[in-house]
């Protein structure tokens, strides 16, 4: 688990970002590492790079060996960002109409389900913490975001039912949250 005792690091360690999270992000386009398809962890969850636009609702997802096809839809969505499981099932943090939504495979349900977070709930990101395959046991989804002005986390391990509080801020929003060259899970966030 990249966030041990699920806190942030006594001290930070900033370090450039690395993969598909080191590319440039938007509320609409967002990268990710992930399996070589949907659900198949053969090749592990850095096989390749994926892409997921937003495009009036849809949430295009494709690959370099996996065409561009529409993995979900909720129409008036405004921003997305996304990740694979530690089985390479699609989780998806997005807004709808101003409503913060978590998109993910409920092993209890078991299927996927919809998650609505605190309305108040700004930028959600969500990454698997760390998709090496020596870590895959002890990885784990992370979701945050920014409420209230202070960083929250929430982690699939706790079906995403605990809020942690993780920074005081105060923040405004998310940028980035990725993997960084230190193998730390770094989140870069905005303060104006």
């Amino acid at each position: 688990m990249a966030m041990p005792g699920s806190v942030l690091s006594t001290r930070p360690v900033p370090s450039s970002f690395i993969g598909a999270r080191a590319l440039a992000s938007f509320e609409k386009v967002d990268y990710e590492e992930g399996p070589i398809a949907i659900a198949d962890v053969t090749q592990g969850l850095q096989a390749q790079r994926w892409r997921m636009r937003l495009i009036e609702g849809e949430f295009w997802l494709d690959a370099p060996a996996v065409p561009e096809f529409i993995a979900y839809t909720a129409l008036g969505s405004s921003e997305v960002s996304f990740t694979f499981d530690q089985q390479g099932r699609l989780v998806i943090a997005y807004v709808q109409s101003g409503q913060p939504k978590l998109y993910w495979f409920d092993s209890s349900a078991p299927g996927f389900v919809v998650t609505d977070l605190p309305i108040d709930a700004v930028t959600p990101k969500v990454i698997l913490d760390d998709k090496r395959f020596t870590q895959v046991q002890i990885s784990d989804v992370i979701l945050q975001y920014v409420r209230n002005g202070r960083l929250k986390m929430r982690m699939q391990r706790d079906r995403f039912l605990i809020e942690y509080d993780l920074s005081s801020g105060p923040w405004t929003a998310i940028a980035k949250m990725g993997f960084n060259r230190g193998l730390r899970l770094q989140t870069l966030c905005r303060y104006f």
